[in-house]
């Protein structure tokens, strides 16, 4: 199997000098009266909910389509295709447009319809997955995507597990450290330097918080040197970051329920290799339907590669519930409208799934 490039920390700093101007530089919000209400530390929040499209899914979208002009123009022209359960889709619609590049997007058949329909009027050519019995929604159109590519020429782009789209996401994290190391200081009034203790990331593939992994890399240096813990949150059932980091190994959907199941006549692991995203992959019994944006069948390969060693804790949110919770909580305390995924980071703090939210720095749920 060919050697996957990786990203880097220069690789996202690139990007976000590549970027500037180009995309939302979104606010970070603090609400005094939730601070109290959580114990009186600071929770931060980055608002993507607020940037292009609606989602960070166009940093990662707009760097990988100037990145593919710049090094392949032949397959720029040929144009694009991408399998999204909605937001990278928008994302990836909205940037081939403003670069004149055709754009196909598959989404599964259970998309949200405004999501759907957000993507064609952003101009893409729009084509739907059919669902399949015991099958992840996303490896049936991502599936789709490659038939698409091979049999009309567009050239297939992943919407998390790649190099571009990684440096992309990973502005988000540049920004962040920035703009929450400026808030913390001015507000402290000490000459002592604050820092924030942990930043806590909605995740589904894992591109975000591969890039902001690699923002802390930039902003803090490697390994123990890093002051900030980064961890992910994942919706109940589609938890393969948690068990993957409680296990220490990349592990997909298919291996975590089927070697729970009961049914002695379901694939065994062995028959499900990661690297072919298009096996059947049995269902979690018991699963979030809301957080549609976090479905992932895996890890990414080159996600994991980021995050493995550098992730400090891994949860899942226990209920749709709780996520209905954040999101009224958000809106409450924010006056921010967020989607159930993009609410996800702020369930786990009030769940109290993040323990150092109540530091002497600063905590920042990231919400997409």
């Amino acid at each position: 199997m060919p050697q996957l490039p990786l990203p880097t920390a220069a690789g996202v700093l690139s990007a976000a000098s590549i970027l500037t101007n180009k995309v939302v530089r979104t606010p970070i919000l603090e609400s005094t009266l939730l601070n109290a209400k959580l114990g009186g530390g600071r929770l931060l929040i980055k608002a993507e909910s607020l940037q292009t499209t609606g989602s960070f899914k166009y940093r990662g979208a707009l760097h990988r389509l100037i990145k593919l002009r710049e090094e392949d123009p032949s397959a720029a022209n040929r144009g694009v295709v991408a399998f999204s359960s909605g937001n990278f889709g928008q994302a990836l619609a909205a940037a081939a447009t403003t670069l004149d590049i055709r754009c196909a997007i598959v989404s599964p058949h259970d998309a949200p319809s405004v999501k759907l329909n957000r993507i064609a009027a952003y101009g893409a050519d729009l084509r739907i997955s059919t669902a399949l019995e015991g099958t992840n929604r996303e490896a049936v159109a991502s599936a789709l995507a490659m038939q698409l590519s091979k049999e009309e020429g567009f050239t297939l782009l992943h919407p998390f597990d790649d190099v571009h789209v990684i440096h992309g996401q990973g502005t988000i994290g540049v920004e962040f450290l920035e703009q929450a190391q400026e808030l913390l200081n001015n507000k402290e009034g000490s000459s002592k330097e604050c820092t924030l203790d942990s930043i806590v990331v909605p995740t589904g593939g894992g591109g975000m918080v591969a890039g902001i992994n690699l923002a802390v890399d930039a902003h803090q240096g490697e390994g123990s040197s890093r002051k900030t813990k980064v961890m992910t949150v994942e919706p109940t059932g589609y938890d393969d970051h948690s068990r993957s980091y409680g296990a220490s190994q990349r592990l997909s959907l298919a291996e975590i329920y089927t070697a729970e199941s009961d049914d002695s006549d379901s694939p065994s692991p062995s028959c499900l290799p990661l690297e072919k995203e298009s096996y059947p992959i049995p269902s979690p019994r018991s699963k979030s339907k809301a957080c549609d944006a976090l479905m992932a069948a895996a890890p990414g390969q080159i996600t994991w590669s980021i995050n493995g060693p550098r992730l400090s804790g891994a949860v899942a949110v226990k209920d749709d519930e709780s996520v209905a919770n954040a999101m009224k909580v958000a809106f409450d305390y924010y006056r921010l409208v967020l989607e159930p995924s993009g609410a996800l980071g702020l369930a786990a703090v009030l769940e109290g799934l993040e323990d150092s939210v109540c530091g002497t720095g600063g905590n920042g749920p990231l919400l997409p």
